[in-house]
């Protein structure tokens, strides 16, 4: 008798470790995929690749060396405020949870990429946490210290967007009419305001990277935490995630880059400096104190307010599509993370 329990009780502790295993092996798996979405979302270099100052092949091999750096620098305050404040009573340990979540962020994602449109990553992490939340009667926390503080910074961050790409496009037309008075002047300017645009690209690249990337890549981390091992061995998530993020752009996220930098509005040099810097702004700021900001809605706001500072006119057929996209991005992400839930509770 005494036998037979210890063989029965060997049985369930061996399933046990099996499905935790299991389930390591699909929080991997939808890292990896979550990545490949960001990725293939990723909007950063279309300012660049619109006005033909890189190709989509080196924007792809930059923004992977970016959000490895990015992601591994700037990252921590803005996962806590994503994992802790917004819904204090939900278990992000729990892999149900966090799986639920990634895939419901990846399929959003991977969904607006296809069409060619732009939308938040942070925008969908925030929807699934609060989808879930509702449906598992947690408590979210709607003050200023918590989801009050994001939705307020969603609210002001494209408003202040637009209005620095505005008012800096208005400055930059005013010195370039003061100064540039030839065509061998005009060209030196482009090629100045080239240069200074791959500067604001890299700089809005790591802020974008902290904002976003170490969300999809943060559950791998501690899978490779051995101080036994080489440091090399230890920072492979950051690899796979750039990995990742670098295979969405080249399959899918060229998509996006052509929306946002040929569709909202017709961008010079100098238009395009002009919203890179204004959007690395508000992201790198917004990232520094710990609230996730849609880098989106800023770079859109950006692009809108340096075409109305240079008087070009918008497409408002595609800024309505990518605002559209925008504001049901949280619902969709909330439904999809509530369906996988329950479906995963099921399985396993």
């Amino acid at each position: 008798m005494f036998e037979s329990r210890k063989n029965e009780t060997k049985l369930v502790e061996d399933k046990v470790v099996y499905m935790a295993d299991v389930m390591l092996i699909i929080l991997v798996i939808v890292s990896l995929l979550l990545a490949f979405a960001i990725g293939a979302n990723d909007e950063t270099f279309a300012s660049v690749v619109g006005v033909k100052r890189l190709s989509v092949r080196t924007a792809v091999i930059m923004g992977a060396i970016i959000a490895i750096i990015g992601g591994f620098l700037l990252s921590r305050a803005v996962g806590e405020t994503l994992r802790e404040d917004i819904s204090p009573d939900l278990n992000m340990a729990e892999n149900p949870i966090i799986i639920s979540i990634f895939v419901a962020m990846a399929i959003s994602l991977i969904l607006a990429s296809v069409f060619g449109l732009p939308i938040s990553s942070t925008e969908a992490m925030v929807g699934a946490i609060l989808g879930l939340s509702f449906a598992l009667g947690k408590k979210v926390d709607w003050s200023m210290n918590g989801m009050g503080k994001v939705l307020v910074t969603w609210i002001i961050s494209p408003i202040i967007g637009f209005t620095i790409s505005f008012l800096f496009m208005k400055l930059v037309n005013y010195i370039l009419g003061k100064t540039i008075n030839n065509f061998r002047k005009h060209e030196r300017a482009n090629t100045l305001f080239g240069v200074l645009l791959l500067v604001m690209v890299i700089w809005t690249g790591l802020s974008r990277a902290g904002n976003d990337i170490n969300n999809a890549i943060a559950p791998m981390v501690p899978l490779f935490a051995d101080s036994t091992r080489t440091q090399w061995y230890q920072n492979l998530p950051m690899l796979f995630g750039g990995i990742g993020l670098g295979a969405g752009l080249i399959i899918i996220g060229w998509r996006v880059l052509k929306t946002l930098g040929n569709d909202v509005v017709e961008l010079t040099p100098e238009s395009a400096f002009v919203t890179e810097g204004s959007a690395a702004v508000v992201i790198f700021t917004a990232v520094l104190i710990g609230i996730p900001v849609s880098g989106t809605m800023v770079l859109v706001s950006s692009f809108m307010g340096a075409g109305v500072g240079m008087k070009k006119p918008l497409n408002f057929k595609t800024v309505r599509m990518i605002a559209t996209f925008i504001f049901l991005t949280p619902l969709i992400s909330g439904l999809i993370a509530i369906a996988c839930y329950f479906a995963i509770r099921r399985l396993f």
